[in-house]
C-alpha cells in the first residue's frame, strides 16, 4: 500500500502543464508592437522585425541598435459557484521582462540587399520556468508561464529588387533531457549508487517572411513562425536490492507555441501610417497539458530463481486530447505623426479562444480576448553624440481583458463544479533605440 500511495505521489508531484504562448506572441516585440496590438509585420525593419517579420530588415538604411523593458500585471479573476475545494484555483503571477537587439544593413556589393538583424529576450524573475498544478486545479495556461522565457532570434533578409523582399530566421530553445541510476538498499536504509546526466539539446525554430513594397506608401507581408516548445524528459531507475526495480519516467513538452501564419499590410498616407491584417494559429495541433508519467516496481530481488518477477505497481497517466481548435486572430494599428518629434500609436487585437468548455474533470480556463494598445514616439536627438541619427524612446501601454464565459460541469458530483473566469492583463513596455 506504502508503495502505491509512493507512485501516485510522484505523478502528482510532477505534474508540470505547458503555457501556450509567451509575451511575444500575444503583444508583439517592443513597445511599438505592444501600442499597436502587434500590427506590425508589415511596418517594423529594425532589430525587432528578426522576430516580427525578417523580410522587412532588408528595407532599413542604418545600424540599429536597442533595448528595453516589460512589465506584465496579471488581474484575472476565477470564480467558483461552490466555492474553494481540495483543488483550489490558481491564478498568473506578474512577470518582468527585458530585451535587446542590433540590425545591420550589409555593405558593398550588398548595399540595400542584404541585411542581419539579432535579438534576445531575457525574463527578469529567472530563465525558463515549468510550474506543476494539479489538472483538477481552475488555472489559466495561456498566461501562467507569459515571459518567463529565455529566447534568441537571429534572421536575415535578402532584397533581390527594390520592391520585394524575402527573410529567413530562428529562434533558439532549449530542451532539457537526462537520465539517473540509483542503487539502494532498503535493509540497510542506504544508497550503495548513484549516477546521473542531464542535457541541454538547443533547437532552432523557423521564422520565414516576404514583404513586397510596391510604391513607398505600400507593403503588404506574409509572415511563418514555426511551431516552436520547450521539450523535457527524464528517466529514473532505482535498484531496490532487497526488493526489486523502480522505474519512473516522465516526458512532456513544458512551452508550446503553435505553427502561425500573419497576412498584414500597411498604408501611409499624410501624417498617417495605418497596418491591420490577420493571423491564422493553428491551436489543433496543441498536444496535451499534462506530461507523459509512468512508475513501476518489481519484485525481482524477491523471486528465487529464473522466476519471472511481477509488477507490485505498474501506473501510467496517458496524456489526453485537449481538442482546441484553430483560431483567425484580426488586428489593427495606427500611427500618427502630430510633430516632427512625436509619434502617436494605438491598436487593437482579437483573439477566440482556442480552448473548448471545461465542463469535465480537467480545469483549464481561458475565455475570448481583446487586446487595447496605446502609446507614443519621442525623438529627443543624439545627446551621446554618436551620430547624426536621433534617439528614440517609445512607450506603451496595453491591456487584454478577456470577456466572462461560465461553465457548468457535466458531472454534478464534480469537486469543482461551475467556473466563471474574467479579468484582465496589463502590459507596460518601454524602448530606447538609435540609429549609426
Amino acid at each position: 500500500m506504502k508503495l502505491r500511495v509512493f507512485a501516485l505521489t510522484l505523478i502528482a508531484t510532477f505534474a508540470a502543464h505547458p503555457a501556450f504562448a509567451t509575451s511575444l506572441e500575444l503583444y508583439g516585440f517592443g513597445a511599438r508592437s505592444v501600442a499597436m496590438a502587434g500590427a506590425t509585420e508589415a511596418t517594423e525593419d529594425d532589430y525587432f522585425a528578426a522576430f516580427t517579420n525578417p523580410a522587412n530588415l532588408a528595407f532599413a538604411k542604418h545600424i540599429h541598435f536597442g533595448f528595453g523593458a516589460d512589465a506584465i500585471w496579471n488581474r484575472f479573476d476565477i470564480q467558483r459557484v461552490a466555492g474553494e475545494s481540495q483543488y483550489p484555483s490558481h491564478l498568473p503571477v506578474d512577470n518582468y521582462l527585458a530585451h535587446i537587439g542590433i540590425s545591420t544593413p550589409f555593405g558593398g556589393v550588398f548595399k540595400d540587399k542584404l541585411a542581419l538583424g539579432i535579438a534576445m529576450h531575457v525574463p527578469l524573475g529567472g530563465p525558463t520556468r515549468l510550474d506543476a498544478h494539479d489538472y483538477r486545479q481552475p488555472q489559466l495556461p495561456l498566461y501562467d508561464t507569459l515571459g518567463d522565457r529565455l529566447a534568441l532570434v537571429a534572421s536575415l533578409a535578402y532584397r533581390p529588387w527594390p520592391w520585394l523582399s524575402f527573410g529567413a530566421g530562428a529562434q533558439v530553445l532549449t530542451a532539457l533531457t537526462g537520465s539517473a541510476d540509483i542503487a539502494l538498499s532498503v535493509l540497510d536504509h542506504r544508497i550503495t549508487q548513484k549516477s546521473m546526466q542531464v542535457e541541454l539539446a538547443t533547437k532552432a525554430y523557423a521564422i520565414l517572411g516576404i514583404t513586397a513594397q510596391p510604391r513607398d506608401d505600400w507593403r503588404i507581408s506574409l509572415v511563418y513562425r514555426q511551431s516552436s516548445q520547450v521539450s523535457y524528459e527524464i528517466p529514473l531507475a532505482v535498484n531496490m536490492v532487497d526488493v526489486g526495480n523502480l522505474k519512473f519516467r516522465i516526458s512532456g513538452i513544458g512551452l508550446w507555441l503553435p505553427d502561425t501564419i500573419v497576412l498584414a499590410a500597411a498604408h501611409k498616407f499624410g501624417a498617417w501610417n495605418v497596418t491591420g491584417g490577420a493571423a491564422w494559429l493553428r491551436f489543433s495541433a496543441m498536444p496535451a497539458l499534462a506530461p507523459d508519467v509512468s512508475v513501476t516496481i518489481d519484485d525481482a530481488a524477491l523471486k528465487q530463481g529464473t522466476a519471472t518477477p511481477d509488477k507490485i505497481i505498474d501506473v501510467r497517466n496517458l496524456p489526453v486530447a485537449m481538442g482546441a481548435k484553430d483560431v483567425l486572430e484580426p488586428r489593427l494599428g495606427a500611427e500618427w505623426q502630430v510633430l516632427e518629434y512625436l509619434v502617436l500609436r494605438g491598436g487593437v487585437q482579437y483573439r477566440p479562444t482556442p480552448l473548448p468548455k471545461a465542463d469535465g474533470a480537467a480545469n483549464y480556463l481561458d475565455s475570448a480576448a481583446t487586446t487595447f494598445g496605446l502609446g507614443s514616439g519621442l525623438v529627443i536627438g543624439d545627446p551621446l553624440s554618436l551620430t547624426k541619427q536621433p534617439l528614440h524612446v517609445d512607450l506603451a501601454l496595453a491591456a487584454t481583458v478577456l470577456s466572462r464565459r461560465t461553465v457548468a460541469k457535466l458531472d454534478p458530483g464534480d469537486p469543482v463544479q461551475a467556473t466563471s473566469v474574467s479579468g484582465s492583463s496589463w502590459h507596460l513596455a518601454l524602448t530606447v533605440h538609435h540609429d549609426f
